[in-house]
């Protein structure tokens, strides 16, 4: 299973925005309990979200 590069630009775009917009972490739009893509496009976006709004 692989990301598209559209997939993976899709996450880095809205997690971004949601950082910077002081959105709340819980509204990731993907399923961390979904399946192998959502999972990793979940784990993507926090991570991004983490490093524009750090804990």
């Amino acid at each position: 299973m692989s990301l598209t590069d559209l997939d993976r630009r899709a996450a880095i775009t809205t997690a971004r925005w949601a950082a910077l917009h002081d959105r709340p972490v819980t509204e990731c739009p993907y399923d961390p309990a979904g399946d192998a893509r959502s999972q990793a496009l979940a784990l993507l976006w926090v991570r991004i979200y983490r490093r524009y709004r750090p804990a």
